[in-house]
């Protein structure tokens, strides 16, 4: 069996791993048969017993060494990336498997109705782009909250089941859909006064939604808390969202290149319709995730530059 290393105490030669299977299973140095000693995040392969122990371990991956704390004062915009895209990796079944569900389903249906309706005309077309439209809109929510819970979890080394984070994102969707509705009128408004105004507002309400999810705060309360966390750290926020949204177009563009390549359009209801359900869904699963994650990570590191506060007290609230 495989599985991910949770703790490890060079001290007393205890630590934990987290299996495949969802178990936690405790071992102890004398199980090590690597050279090395497995540490937090490592993979491994071991047996696994039935009163969860585990012998035989052997790490597959080479240590890492993680990212350096975040302390009071200090924003480090490589560290949020290297934390986005390692909780990523940490949580790539959680993750994907709810944008697959929530994002990539609702997507195809949409491609399926334009590929007809744009083609045909036909009331089934409009009907299946306005389903997967409704339905795409409400699964980025829930997407975003299950990503939150998991991500936050994973900074304190906890694993995160399905179910728990899809729990924790029905919870939160009234107040994330609430908050979207109110930032989003309020960015619109400053996007039409000259632009600037809607780019400011974006920066200040960035994590706003993570606020939500692990604060459990309501929408006005979050935005304002938005503010109070971003204070102090907008210009290094904005660039951080520049390249969020840069890395974005790159893989829109890269898959989008691809899928004309191969003669994907929303014109043919024949092959080109097989490109586009591939491509397209593709494309709004990677965004939706990576941007997730980010906003996730970009709380984490506002509220400890902030307050200092440990990755234990975060995932605390969830418990």
């Amino acid at each position: 069996m495989r599985g991910e290393v949770l703790t490890f105490d060079e001290a007393t030669g205890m630590g934990a791993i987290v299996g495949d299977d969802g178990v936690r299973y405790l071992f102890s140095t004398p199980e090590v048969r690597s050279a090395t000693q497995p540490v937090k995040g490592q993979r491994v392969d071991f047996v696994g017993t039935e009163d969860g122990q585990a012998k035989e371990i052997f790490t597959l991956t080479p240590s890492v060494a993680p990212a350096a704390p975040t302390r009071v004062g200090e924003f480090d915009l490589g560290r949020v990336i290297q934390r986005t895209f390692t909780s990523i990796r940490q949580n790539a079944a959680v993750f994907f498997g709810a944008a697959v569900v929530l994002v990539g389903a609702p997507s195809v249906l949409s491609v399926i109705g334009q590929g007809t309706g744009y083609q045909e005309m036909s009331a089934g077309g409009f009907a299946f782009t306005a389903i997967g439209t409704v339905l795409n809109f409400i699964g980025m929510f829930v997407l975003q909250g299950m990503v939150v819970k998991a991500a936050v979890n994973g900074f304190s080394g906890k694993t995160t089941a399905f179910g728990d984070a899809f729990d924790v994102a029905v919870k939160t969707f009234l107040p994330l859909l609430g908050l979207a509705i109110t930032a989003g009128l309020g960015m619109m408004l400053g996007f039409i006064l000259l632009i600037v105004p809607g780019v400011i507002l974006s920066v200040i309400w960035s994590v706003g939604a993570p606020v939500v999810v692990v604060e459990k705060r309501g929408v006005m309360e979050s935005l304002q808390r938005s503010r109070d966390l971003t204070r102090g750290f907008r210009w290094q926020v904005f660039g951080l969202l520049v390249i969020y949204t840069l890395v974005s177009w790159i893989i829109g563009a890269a898959i989008g290149g691809l899928s004309m390549a191969l003669g994907g359009a929303f014109t043919d209801i024949g092959p080109n319709l097989w490109v586009n359900l591939a491509t397209g869904p593709l494309v709004n699963i990677l965004s939706g995730v990576i941007g997730s994650a980010g906003v996730a990570s970009l709380f984490y590191e506002l509220k400890t530059a902030k307050e200092g506060g440990a990755s234990e007290d975060l995932a605390a609230v969830f418990d």
